[in-house]
C-alpha cells in the first residue's frame, strides 16, 4: 500500500454512522410490526367484517391467604364432605342439629329430618313445583342416624342400593331421596325426574348418582337421590359435569378457581392443612368444609 497506514476515522463519524444504522432498523421493524399487526384487520375488513375487537389479557389477582384457623376451630359445613364406599365416616355420633320437614314439607313420614341448609333448599325447590307439570313431590328419605342405616342394609331386598352404616351420605343430614310415586322405581324416565336434574342445582341440590358417571361414584343411577352442596358448588359442578368425586380432585390439583356467581366474586380452593393451619383471604366472607380425604375445600367471596 506503498507504505503508508491509512487513518482511522474520527470517532465522531463512527458514533453517527451506529445512530443511522440504529434508527433505519427501527423504522424497518416499525413498519414490519405495523404490518403484521394490521394484518387480522386487514382481512376482516376485505372479508365485509369487523374489524376485532382486542381485549388485553387481565390476570386473575388472588387476595393474599393470610388469615388462618386451626382445624379444631373450624365451623365445618360438610357440604362438600365425600361419603361413600371408598371415604366412610368413622363416628357413630348423630346429628343434633336437625330440622324436622313435615309439615313444612311433603313427607313420607313425621320423623323425616334435615339439615338446616338442606331444609331451606328443599323449600325453595318445592315452592317452585308446578303440580299441573309435574304431579306432586314429597321427601321419602333424609337423615339417617349410624344405627338406623345399619338397620336399614340389614333388611334391604336389594343392598345394591342401600350402602353400609358408615357408607351413606344420609348420616350428613345433606341427602335427600325425593319421590312421586309409591317406589323409588316410579322416578325413572318421569317428568319428575327431568324436572328435579334441571332445577334442583339451582337451589344448591345435585343429582349425586347421574346414570352417565356409575364408574366414578361407584353407585347405580338413583333419579330420587339429591344431595346438599351449595348454590355457587351446585352450579359449577354443573357447568362442568362433575359429580362430587370430580370436584374435589379438580379442585384438589387447579390450585385456587376463581369464579363469578350471582353477583360475587368467589376464591374456592382446596387445602391441606398446614400445621393444623387452615388459611384464607383476609377482609372476605368464608365457608369450611371438609372433603374426608384429608383436606378441606375453603369457598371465599366478596
Amino acid at each position: 500500500m506503498n507504505g503508508r497506514k491509512l487513518k482511522k476515522p474520527p470517532i465522531s463519524i463512527i458514533f453517527i454512522i451506529a445512530i443511522f444504522v440504529a434508527i433505519t432498523y427501527a423504522i424497518i421493524v416499525t413498519i414490519n410490526d405495523n404490518e403484521y399487526t394490521d394484518y387480522p384487520g386487514y382481512i376482516n375488513a376485505m372479508q365485509g367484517a369487523a374489524a376485532p375487537v382486542i381485549t388485553p389479557f387481565v390476570p386473575i389477582i388472588t387476595p393474599p391467604f393470610t388469615e388462618g384457623i386451626h382445624v379444631t376451630e373450624i365451623t365445618d359445613t360438610h357440604h362438600l364432605k365425600l361419603v361413600s364406599r371408598d371415604f366412610p365416616i368413622t363416628t357413630t355420633l348423630c346429628y343434633s342439629l336437625l330440622r324436622e320437614v313435615w309439615p313444612d314439607l311433603a313427607a313420607s313420614s313425621a320423623y323425616v329430618r334435615l339439615r338446616e341448609t338442606a331444609f331451606n333448599a328443599m323449600r325453595d325447590l318445592f315452592s317452585e313445583v308446578d303440580v299441573g307439570e309435574i304431579g306432586t313431590l314429597f321427601i321419602a328419605s333424609g337423615y339417617r342416624c349410624y344405627y338406623e342405616q345399619s338397620v336399614l342394609y340389614a333388611n334391604a331386598p336389594n343392598p345394591e342400593y342401600v350402602k353400609p352404616a358408615g357408607h351413606s351420605e344420609h348420616q350428613l343430614g345433606l341427602a335427600v331421596d325425593i319421590l312421586s310415586g309409591d317406589n323409588y322405581y316410579s322416578m325413572r324416565g318421569t317428568e319428575e325426574a327431568r324436572w328435579l336434574r334441571e332445577n334442583a342445582p339451582r337451589f344448591g341440590l345435585i343429582l349425586r348418582y347421574p346414570e352417565h358417571k356409575q364408574d366414578i361414584t361407584g353407585v347405580p343411577y338413583e333419579p330420587w337421590h339429591f344431595r346438599y352442596v351449595g348454590r355457587v358448588h351446585a352450579w359449577y359442578m354443573g357447568e362442568h359435569d362433575f359429580v362430587l368425586e370430580e370436584y374435589i380432585e379438580y379442585l384438589r390439583d387447579s390450585g385456587v378457581v376463581q369464579t363469578e356467581f350471582d353477583g360475587r366474586n368467589y376464591y374456592i380452593y382446596y387445602q391441606l392443612p398446614q400445621n393444623g393451619m387452615v388459611f384464607f383471604p383476609e377482609h372476605l366472607s368464608f365457608m369450611i368444609s371438609s372433603t374426608n380425604t384429608g383436606g378441606f375445600i375453603v369457598t371465599a367471596w366478596r
